[in-house]
């Protein structure tokens, strides 16, 4: 037996067991169900994340406004405000919000698999608000609620400027929260807010020396709240409004996460249902089941002995490839599960390869252990190359996909990849220790275990006088 197989046997099973773990101990979500408990207590913290189009939800690309030439930076910051704002007010998990650049320009594409409830043009259209809050002196001009403002009508009132007294910018993010209006008794829904750094004092002093005049709130130029200072505000302020607790929710997540750097439109929307996505993945797994029982049977029947060993890596494979997908997160699209079923047959294709040449050995009279090495050596040049232009392949179908907006080669470039660097494991360590551990089995006395008849086994002449000439020089 080869030096060390032992060793790595104690390792594959250790990861059997390990891929075991992350694929089929159960997952108990505490947050959804407080009354279930993990089994014996050990809860399995990894979730196959789905994509849009098998858990449904709705996908919208977002250009900038016409007129707007926004810079890579501009775009970035962009994304990252849409996602911020994403997390904090819809409530979906995995959100997928990618930035892409074409020929025509930048676009930002939104993903957000889940959101199949409320109204979701509504929540897409609240994504994309600019959410420029600004405070304004508008002398005793009480403005209406919702009402378009224009800075250019208020120039003597408000410092004889167009620019505002106070942005969003000047606001404390921890102190912005929404509550109800308890002094009048209305029990409508107010925006909490304070000033932070040297705008608490600009902020106190203004209200202090112009009690009796409005001070109107916009964003995105149109009026929330148009009020009378009735005395100096040092502390915290609110704003009021015709709001709704969803509206509210929504001006205080932009307001956290600041303003977009650029105004954007949606170019197109869509919305998958969850019964297409449901569908896709009992078709996913019904042809993966399959495609997994053929290429097994055809190991079993063609290669025999080598071939159920082959079909026990196989299962380890599919296994280990399905936790690392847990692991790292990945995002699980109808094209990633058609990436990863190529990859079970692309893992078979390195065993046929190590297979054929140690029969070839076999056949040319050469003792188990040396037609394993050397049948592994001879095999692995193929192995290598072949692999690893699969893997430049699925590098290139990334770039493209991540930059030019076709995300589902992006899952399917990252499954396969991903596959084909397992299978060159489960081909260089667990297909070859399983051939060694037959070494000191006898295994090769019985030729019809590796499909060859006794008359394939026997030496050559030339095999035999090879061998002879060794055995007088020694």
């Amino acid at each position: 037996m080869r030096r060390g197989t032992l060793t790595l046997l104690f390792f594959i099973i250790l990861l059997a067991l390990g891929a075991a773990f992350v694929d089929f101990w159960p997952h108990v979500d505490t947050k959804v169900d407080k009354n279930t408990k993990p089994l014996y207590g050990i809860n399995n913290p990894f979730i196959l994340k789905q994509g849009l189009d098998l858990q449904g939800g709705v996908s919208a690309l977002l250009q900038p406004a016409p007129g707007q030439n926004p810079t890579a930076d501009q775009m970035n910051q962009a994304r990252t405000q849409i996602e911020q704002r994403v997390n904090g007010g819809l409530g979906v998990s995995e959100p997928t919000i990618r930035v892409q650049h074409a020929t025509s320009g930048y676009s930002i594409d939104v993903e957000l698999p889940g959101f199949n409830g409320g109204n979701q043009q509504a929540a897409i259209t609240d994504l994309l608000r600019t959410g420029k809050l600004e405070f304004w002196d508008t002398g005793t001009n009480l403005l209406q609620s919702s009402a378009p403002f224009d800075p250019a009508q208020y120039v003597q009132s408000n410092n004889n400027s167009t620019q505002p007294l106070f942005t969003g910018n000047d606001l404390d993010p921890s102190s912005l929260q929404v509550g109800q209006d308890t002094q009048t008794g209305s029990g409508r829904y107010i925006i909490q807010f304070a000033m932070k750094g040297s705008a608490v004092g600009r902020f106190s002093s203004f209200t202090a020396n112009h009690i009796g005049n409005d001070l109107t709130v916009t964003l995105d130029r149109k009026v929330l709240t148009s009020a009378a200072i009735q005395s100096q505000i040092s502390g915290q302020g609110q704003i009021t409004g015709q709001f709704t607790l969803q509206q509210a929710n929504t001006i205080v997540t932009d307001l956290k996460y600041g303003a977009l750097p650029v105004p954007l439109i949606i170019a197109s929307q869509q919305t998958v249902g969850p019964t297409l996505g449901q569908s896709s993945i009992n078709s996913s797994l019904l042809a993966g089941a399959v495609g997994l029982g053929i290429v097994m049977l055809f190991m079993l029947v063609y290669y025999r002995l080598p071939g159920l060993l082959a079909d026990i890596a196989l299962i380890l494979y599919t296994g280990v490839v399905f936790a690392i997908f847990k692991l790292l997160g990945v995002t699980m699209t109808l094209a990633g599960i058609a990436g990863f079923i190529l990859s079970i047959g692309m893992a078979v294709d390195a065993n046929v390869l190590i297979f054929e040449r140690v029969k070839e050995e076999l056949r040319a009279g050469r003792l188990l252990a040396s037609a394993i090495e050397i049948g592994w050596r001879r095999a692995w040049p193929s192995i290598r190359d072949s692999n690893c232009s699969t893997m430049i392949t699925c590098a290139v179908l990334y770039f493209f996909g991540s930059n030019f907006g076709a995300t589902i080669i992006v899952g399917f470039a990252t499954t396969l990849f991903l596959g084909v660097v397992i299978s060159m494991f489960t081909a260089i360590v667990v297909t070859r220790t399983f051939l060694n551990l037959l070494v000191p089995t006898g295994a090769i006395s019985h030729p019809a275990l590796f499909g060859l008849s006794t008359e394939e086994m026997s030496p050559s002449p030339t095999s035999t006088t090879t061998a002879s000439v060794a055995r007088r020089n020694s």
